[in-house]
Order: C-alpha cells, then structure tokens, then sequence
C-alpha cells in the first residue's frame, strides 16, 4: 500500500489519514438535538474495517455516495468508547485520475488461490464413488464455477470474509470429515466428502463479487444453503442412473449442514454424516474467526478479545505469543 494509502489495522490515535477505502456503510441519521443530520459510515480495506461519522454537511455528502462506492477520505483518528473510530473532515467518490490499487481494498485469502484450487480438486478426485466423482467432475471441470468459486467469500462478516474464503473454508471442512471418517469407520466417507466439497456452493449465487460482498437478491430471499442444494441436483439429473437413495442422503447433507432450524438449515442433521459435517463447518468457521479476532486485537498485555456479540461471549488469547 502506498505511503499515502495506509492501512486501516495500522491508524494510530491521534493522527490524520488520507486515502481510498471501500464504503460498506453510510447511513444519514439525525443529530441527537434534532439540529441536522450526521452520516454514519464505516470504511474498509484488505486490512479491515473502522466506523466513523461525518458531521458538517452530512445530508449533502450523503447525496454524492452510496455502500460499495471506492471513496477518498480524509479523517481525523480517535477514540469512542474504548475503540477507534474516524471523524471525517472529507469524503468523495474516486474520480478517473485517482490511483486506486483494488488489490489494497479488497481482503483476499493468505494462500495461493490456484494451489487452494489444486487441493479442492485433488480432495475430489480421490473419491471412489463413481457417480460422486462424476458429479463433483461437474463443478471441477466448469471454467465458470472455479471462477466464482475462487472469488466469493466464506461469510459476509463471521468467517472467511475474502476473496478466495468460500474455496479455503471448504476444504478445511473436507479435511476434517476426512480425519473424522477415518475414525468412525462405519460412516459412508466418499458421501460424507462428497457433501463437505459441495455444502457451501450455493454462495457462489448469494454474494455479490464486489469490494463489499453484499447480499445477491436470492441469497437474502432463498439463502445459499437451498441455493446450492438446487444447483446440485441439477447437476444429478445430467448422471444417467444416479441411485436415488445416494441422491437423497446428499440432499440431506447439504440441507442440514448448519445444524439447527433456527441457524437456517431447513432440517436437523438426521445421519452419523450430517452430524460429523455439521461439526467440521462449526469447527472451521468458528476457528478461522476466533484466529481473526487474535490477529487483530492480541496486543501486548491484552488477554481478552472485545465482546463478541454474534456468540455473546469473550475470547481468552492468554500471553502473547513470542515473536
């Protein structure tokens, strides 16, 4: 990033920042005294995110901007209530003439997209089953679905919130069932695998891949979990003989992969192979967002993470690691 352009994880207290970021919010609202308006926002880059408000001109400024807008700010760092925040003295959409580096604002995976790729694939062709393998050959072998597969993110906010997250979520969660088959010899483990590389895919048409991931119309409407399973048997119904007991315990997998109905999933894991996947997606999306927040707030002297309100609880990071 350019010595202009810095990183949001980076802002110090007290100091004055100028750069591009994305806008993932901004909200006009009323002043507390009923005397004008002020703009909440909050900005983003490949780094993070940090709220902010604008205060002078707010309903003007507000006009001129909308969420997923690249803008250019100018702002001033401080604190509000125990965390950092903006006030900004400027605020514009990027013109044609700005130098904006997408790959600064945009938060990608740490690995190599194609290597990640390589393992997805390998993880599907080691399968037995032959119309397993045929199906998963389907997706593998689709120029378009490696492409939006590669791009979308694991979760919106929670979990594997990059570009690239929705392919390394996944195989995480392959590789767990796998570990987890081994163990449990009794499970069915080219279904259960199967079922593990496909459980998300209909992510792929519940996000939009722009810089702020929002919500397609039919991921808010139908959510990715019916999504993905329609795209799967339309993709069976091109297998000649595809066993319909095998085409209907698939189904379940990626119907109940989240566990609970109150969590979305339209069943309960009702299989040894529904709850070993349901386990392995809790245990790599919670994980991944548990090592995020480390990341981000396992400052010297700090133990504790801040609240973390989708659990309702706190993160204990203990001493901090040596460097």
């Amino acid at each position: 990033m350019s010595e202009q352009n810095k990183h949001i994880a980076d802002f110090m207290l007290g100091e004055e920042i100028t750069g591009f970021y994305v806008l993932r919010r901004a909200d006009l609202k009323t002043r507390r005294d009923n005397k004008g308006f002020y703009l909440a926002i909050d900005i983003s880059d490949s780094s993070g995110h940090i709220s902010g408000n604008v205060w002078d001109n707010a309903d003007r400024v507000a006009e001129t901007v909308q969420t997923g807008d690249i803008v250019k700010v100018k702002a001033q760092v401080q604190s509000y209530q125990g965390q950092k925040q903006i006030s900004i003295i400027r605020l514009r959409q990027v013109v044609d003439s700005d130098d904006v580096n997408m790959a600064d604002l945009v938060p990608a995976v740490e690995g190599e997209i194609d290597k990640l790729w390589q393992d997805y694939t390998d993880l599907a062709d080691n399968l037995v089953n032959p119309f397993l393998k045929s199906l998963l050959r389907k997706f593998t072998e689709d120029d378009e679905f490696r492409t939006a597969f590669c791009e979308t993110p694991g979760g919106k906010m929670w979990h594997h919130g990059y570009r690239g997250g929705l392919l390394e979520h996944t195989i995480g969660v392959t590789k767990i069932c796998e570990k987890l088959s081994g163990l449990y010899t009794q499970v069915d483990q080219d279904l259960l695998l199967a079922a593990a590389l496909l459980h998300d895919i209909g992510k792929i048409k519940s996000y939009q891949h722009g810089p702020t991931f929002e919500y397609t119309d039919a991921g808010r409407l139908i959510g990715h979990i019916v999504i993905g399973n329609q795209i799967i048997v339309d993709k069976i119904k091109k297998i000649p003989a595809f066993p319909e007991e095998l085409n209907t315990r698939l189904q379940h997998l990626v119907l109940s992969h989240q566990g609970k109905l109150e969590q979305a999933s339209p069943v309960v894991p009702m299989t040894a192979e529904g709850f070993i996947l349901y386990y392995a997606d809790e245990i790599d999306s919670k994980l991944n967002a548990f090592y995020r927040i480390k990341k981000r707030e396992h400052k010297d002297g700090v133990k504790w993470s801040s609240y973390v309100r989708l659990l309702g609880q706190f993160f204990y990071f203990g001493e901090r690691d040596e460097e």
